[in-house]
């Protein structure tokens, strides 16, 4: 199995198999939204007038820091710092000196922040500067700075609209309609998300009309869908536990070196206390994470092996690393799994997972809701059900099979077992097999609301408005032109009444072609996978799907184009735009049968920062041009 220009199998670049962390941690509280909202218009501000004596006489509050720690005694006596930056640097220095030269040799202090009534802290992890979020109380944040608002943690979304961004971001502040649709066009935003925010077919109803920054950023807030994501799962870490259990008692403690059978002996007899019902027992957990920690310091010299890792070439077979691995994970709760109101449900088709061998399956829906430009059109009812509501189904458009896997070279990570949209695949294969055969396809997407279809009626009114042009060109008193004005009204009237109307049953969703629904789904992985502390994300084959299936069958066929050429193509653009690394991996499922997978890496800091920031949602594209204030445009990339 080949993938186009992956690197070879390596080993992880990480010195760990698996991330330090706090034992038994819990799930996580929030699933990151898909879109965010845009930034709001911000007023060119006026010039300030010079300040009246008056005030600058007044005296300010002068903000200091301080640097306790979590008993709130000061590091450094009654001294406290001017500004935040060396407050840190005092901080981190302190840190890093031994015992008896003075310094530090705990991993956290607390950096405090006063300024009159106001107040504000954050507490810090050294070395390696480590922050949480700051808290807040006033109106002065941690750096001393006034905000209106006091702090709050700040949730960025996956993906963004690169649209709306190059609208907030131009340099002119009032363009025609049609203006503003080529300056997106030349600063190289996808087609196909000018169409799906219905973007583009607003701008040309505009015409030569203008419209401000601030009145396009409103309107685009209300004409752009909002997308959402239902996850389904059971928020528990019962099958990676079964999992280790299961692994562990097919091994023959006799059979390994007394140092790792004494731990394999332990962990047989031990872990059928780690569950109560399906949860886990939070204080047999401590116990074992305890009892294997000294273990593994005394008998092959590794602290702490649970919370910081096993270095590569530590000695540990890997029969042995395996379940480490992952009782890490269980403990430590590395991957997705959240509190359980944040689930829809659960998972509805976990049993009919394609590869066995994971565990924490679960599901996520991804839906839309059209915005006000299109709310006419019909609504689509998901086919997968999932257990849901037909509220919750309404207007879904594809849906994502998960798992967590554990590869051969000891990397945890998010596994994609399917994609599939019931929205659009019907449709799109049939689009194919009708374009294959030279005919049209009558019963597609229904007709679009934001969109005037272009029929016979369409090009007879067309034509009468080239007719009127003509004659008022010559003869603006041309008797003509009445007649032709009443023309022109009825049939403008048959037009607008057939907008919206006619075509399928299924109105046009985003993401349509395979492609970039799947490059579209993968982006969203790859930041669930960061926000799970996963090293990296798997995805399913074409070889794999289609274990069980018989090359006549259309699903095989289907399965060898979906995932090989279209999902590979999709990763190449994912990594691109995330810093990944993509390359290949290898798993194996639950009858020990190794698989190669395509797989991206995502420890590297550059790819972290990256995916933290959030990426497109469309895949960058087309002619990128510098835009001067005078409307002339020079080619800066030439790559269509």
């Amino acid at each position: 199995m080949k993938y186009d220009l992956m690197n070879d199998v390596v080993p992880p670049l990480d010195p760990h198999e698996y991330q330090a962390g706090g034992i038994v941690k819990g799930a996580l509280k929030y699933i990151p939204s898909i879109v965010g909202k845009g930034k709001k218009y911000m007023e060119k501000l006026a010039k300030p007038r010079k300040p009246s004596k008056k005030i600058l006489s007044l005296k300010e509050d002068i903000p200091t820091w301080k640097i306790l720690t979590d008993d709130g005694k000061n590091i450094f006596g009654t001294k406290a710092f001017s500004n935040y930056d060396d407050a840190l640097k005092a901080a981190t220095e302190w840190q890093k000196k031994p015992l008896h030269e003075g310094g530090g040799s705990g991993g956290t202090i607390n950096i405090f922040m006063k300024k009159g009534k106001d107040t504000a802290g954050h507490r810090v992890s050294l070395p390696g500067v480590e922050f949480e979020t700051p808290w807040q109380k006033g109106a002065t944040n941690i750096q001393g700075r006034t905000s209106l608002k006091e702090v709050k943690k700040t949730r960025i979304p996956a993906m963004f609209w690169k649209s709306r961004d190059e609208i907030y971001n131009a340099p002119q502040e009032k363009m025609m309609g049609e203006q503003w649709l080529g300056y997106l066009r030349a600063r190289g935003v996808r087609p196909a998300e000018l169409d799906d925010s219905s973007l583009e077919p607003f701008l040309m109803s505009l015409g030569k009309k203008g419209i401000t920054k601030k009145e396009l950023l409103k309107e685009f807030d209300e004409i752009a869908p909002t997308l959402e994501v239902l996850p389904l799962g059971k928020g528990s870490a019962e099958q990676t536990i079964n999992n280790v259990f299961r692994h562990i008692k097919k091994m023959d403690a006799d059979a390994f070196d007394p140092k790792v059978g004494g731990l394999v002996k332990y962990l047989q007899g031990s872990m059928h206390t780690l569950k109560e019902g399906d949860k886990l027992n939070a204080k047999a957990a401590e116990t074992i994470a305890a009892n294997i920690d000294d273990y593994m310091a005394t008998n092959f010299g590794i602290k702490n092996a649970l919370s910081e890792g096993i270095v590569q070439g530590s000695g540990v077979p890997w029969a042995l690393k395996y379940p480490l691995i992952n009782l890490a994970s269980a403990f430590n709760r590395r991957g997705v799994s959240y509190i359980p109101k944040t689930y829809a449900g659960k998972p509805n088709y976990g049993g009919a997972q394609v590869l066995s061998g994971g565990d924490n399956t679960q599901e996520f829906l991804f839906r839309y809701n059209p915005g006000k430009l299109r709310t006419t059109e019909p609504t689509y009812t998901y086919n997968h059900d999932f257990g849901l509501s037909s509220d919750k189904l309404k207007n879904a458009f594809v849906h994502l099979r998960t798992s967590d896997r554990t590869d051969e070279f000891g990397r945890r990570m998010l596994f994609m077992e399917e994609i599939q949209s019931d929205m659009h695949q019907p449709i799109q294969r049939a689009l194919r097999e009708a374009e294959k055969k030279g005919r049209k396809l009558i019963s597609g997407y229904a007709n679009r609301a934001d969109k005037i279809p272009v029929d016979d009626n369409m090009k007879h009114l067309m034509s009468i408005n080239t007719r009127i042009e003509e004659i008022l060109s010559v003869n603006p008193k041309s008797p003509a032109l009445k007649k032709l004005y009443e023309e022109r009204e009825k049939v403008r009237a048959i037009v607008e009444s057939t907008i919206g109307k006619g075509g399928g049953s299924v109105p046009q969703g985003p993401f349509q072609k395979s492609q970039d629904y799947m490059e579209f789904v993968s982006k969203y992985l790859v930041r669930l996978a960061k926000d799970g502390n996963y090293d990296g994300v798997g995805f399913s084959t074409s070889a794999i799907k289609n274990k069980g299936l018989q090359p006549g069958d259309r699903s095989f066929q289907g399965n060898l184009e979906a995932y090989g050429s279209i999902l590979n193509n999709a990763l190449k653009s994912v990594a691109k735009k995330s810093d990944a690394k993509f390359m290949e991996s290898v798993i194996k499922d639950g009858e020990g049968r190794p698989w190669r997978i395509p797989f991206l890496l995502i420890k590297d800091p550059k790819a972290q920062e990256t995916i933290s920031k959030g990426m497109s949602l469309y895949k960058k594209g087309g002619l990128v041009k510098k835009v001067s204030p005078y409307g002339i445009m020079e080619d800066v990339v030439g790559p269509l």
